[in-house]
């Protein structure tokens, strides 16, 4: 290693790991050593534990769905002011991407036009595309429109994975004697493989509403939520909580749910619609499976016209996609002032933008070309999961 002069080699590494991501990727240039030092495992995940454990590092990542594209606005959750913008990379000129994440940095693109899977770090710009599962779909598998995935990190093996869900059809009108093949991609070994696991009976995953958090994957799976524990490779469902929403006679025009983080926890923004507008509710979940509890954190309405809440920031605001006789914006609403902010620069939708999600993103340099050598050097480090 070259000769640092009077600066111990300690204190350079102990410079650089409170350097943002982009500033690190400038500085491999500075040397040979350098550059040794922040493409070296140990440095990756030490960088990476330091931006988990540190609130003021996140950002407010927000994704536009176009058909042609999709959009990802990254903002300071402090000064949401103008964003870094970029676009998905892909090799199709048309897609429709499945996007699941963040996890440490990492996205997981599955683009349902031509059924290609990838890992991305927008961070570094690096993306790795997934080999296409040696294993054969189920008899009665309709095609891409029956799979469903989920990626996360498994905190025992040290390693991420994508979970594959591929549905055979036994009862295609009620969708209640569904099973599914399903299948795990590690990219310690770049490979798949078959796990023989129960899905809960009924089950009817859903791309619409989806997150990850500490270790498990959660799908909106309509009436609960299914999830799916990273590491010992098992499904479990979670009982909705019981939502009394304050309906009257008007029709409901529609309802759904967003997964979010609110104080550290996974959260669930339920809302519904109706002629007198929009009426929300978060609700946060602690524990597992029958041992979840619920609580209800406070109640958003009546808004007037169609708000989906696709998000939330600094506990209490929430974001919301408003769509209203053609003028749609992304508003920030301060529930403890009941008021609605400007809306986020740069983030209006025309009316092809058919989906928009929000996330809480830390930027990280984990490689997605190191291979199964990092794990030795990563069981060293304490991550959250």
């Amino acid at each position: 290693m070259d000769n640092f002069g009077y600066i111990p080699e300690a204190m350079i590494i102990n410079i650089l790991l409170r350097l943002p991501v982009k500033t690190l990727l400038r500085f491999k240039c500075v040397c040979k050593s350098w550059c040794s030092i922040i493409t070296s495992c140990s440095f990756i995940y030490e960088h990476l534990d330091m931006a988990l454990a540190d609130s003021r590092k996140a950002r407010l990542l927000v994704m536009q769905y176009y058909p042609e594209t999709s959009d990802f606005f990254l903002f300071t959750k402090d000064q949401l002011t103008t964003p870094t913008h970029f676009k998905i990379p892909t090799k199709s000129s048309y897609c429709d991407f499945t996007i699941m994440g963040p996890c440490h940095g990492l996205f997981c693109l599955f683009n349902d036009v031509n059924s290609e899977l990838c890992l991305w770090n927008p961070a570094t710009r690096e993306i790795k595309y997934i080999p296409e599962s040696p294993f054969p779909p189920p008899e009665k598998y309709h095609g891409d429109e029956d799979a469903e995935f989920g990626f996360g990190f498994d905190w025992k093996t040290r390693d991420y994975k994508v979970v594959k869900l591929l549905r055979d059809h036994y009862d295609d009108r009620e969708h209640r004697n569904n099973v599914y093949q399903v299948e795990i991609y590690s990219l310690s070994t770049n490979s798949w493989r078959k796990i023989d696991v129960n899905v809960p009976a009924h089950s009817l995953v859903r791309n619409y509403a989806m997150a990850y958090m500490n270790g498990t994957y959660y799908w909106w799976a309509g009436t609960f939520i299914l999830c799916f524990d990273m590491s010992n490779e098992q499904f479990e469902t979670i009982q909705l909580p019981k939502i009394d929403f304050p309906l009257n006679e008007v029709e409901i025009l529609g309802n759904g749910i967003s997964f979010t983080e609110y104080d550290g926890s996974l959260a669930v923004i339920f809302y519904l619609l109706n002629k007198c507008g929009t009426w929300s509710e978060l609700w946060t979940m602690k524990g597992h499976s029958t041992a979840v509890t619920w609580t209800k954190q406070f109640s958003v309405g009546w808004l007037k016209g169609q708000w989906r809440p696709i998000g939330s920031y600094k506990n209490n605001r929430i974001l919301f996609e408003r769509r209203l006789f053609g003028d749609n914006r992304i508003i920030r609403y301060d529930h403890e002032a009941r008021s609605v902010q400007i809306d986020l620069p740069e983030t209006r939708m025309d009316g092809s933008c058919s989906k928009t999600i929000a996330a809480c993103y830390i930027e990280s340099l984990v490689s997605l070309m190191l291979g199964d050598g990092w794990k030795s050097i990563y069981e060293n480090f304490k991550l959250p999961s």
